[in-house]
This record gives structure tokens, C-alpha cells and sequence, in this order.
């Protein structure tokens, strides 16, 4: 890659040897044109992907509790729904009752 050359300002340090990263030419030419209002529509551009994400994020758990609650509800109405079934066969008051409710048995 691109040879390390070491100045005197990159003398080691109390934990070891210092390293100086050198970036190839292109990302060099990058930094170098980036000027305060580019770096500003880039801050907004990350700052618009962030909310955009945390949006998807909330999105998608608000549908998955909407999911799990219906389906939970009418796992629940059915269960129940068999129990009173169960109940009308076996106490005519009942039967009455349900016959009302449900419209008959035609």
C-alpha cells in the first residue's frame, strides 16, 4: 500500500509505536472539497436516515403488537365462543339465550 513515512510529531507513545494513516489520493481529494454548507446537507442527510430508520423500527413493532392482538383476540373469542356453545347445549336458559343472540337455529 502506501509506505509509512514517520516525522518527528509521530514519535511513539507511552503505550507504543504512534501510526500515521494515509488515505489514498481519492479520499484525500474528497476531504479536501468538502466545505461547511456540503458538510451541513450531509448532516441532514444522516440525520433524515436516522429518523427515517427509527420510524421503520417503531412501525414495524406497532404492527407486530397489532398482529399478535388480533390474532390473540381471536384465538380468544373462539375459545370462548366454544365454552358458551359447550354451556347452551346443556342448560336451556341458555339456549334461549344464544338462540336470541345468534338469530335462531334455521
Amino acid at each position: 500500500m502506501n509506505a509509512g513515512h514517520h516525522s518527528p510529531e509521530d514519535a511513539p507513545g507511552p503505550g507504543g509505536r504512534a501510526r500515521t494513516i494515509r488515505f489514498p489520493p481519492f479520499w484525500q481529494a474528497y476531504v479536501a472539497r468538502q466545505t461547511a454548507p456540503r458538510l451541513a446537507v450531509l448532516d441532514e442527510l444522516v440525520d433524515a436516515h436516522v429518523e427515517r430508520r427509527v420510524l421503520r423500527r417503531y412501525v414495524r413493532r406497532l404492527k407486530h403488537a397489532a398482529l399478535f392482538t388480533f390474532v390473540t383476540t381471536a384465538a380468544a373469542a373462539h375459545w370462548f365462543s366454544d365454552q358458551i356453545a359447550w354451556l347452551v347445549e346443556r342448560m336451556p336458559a341458555l339456549r334461549a339465550f344464544w338462540s336470541l343472540i345468534t338469530g335462531g337455529s334455521r
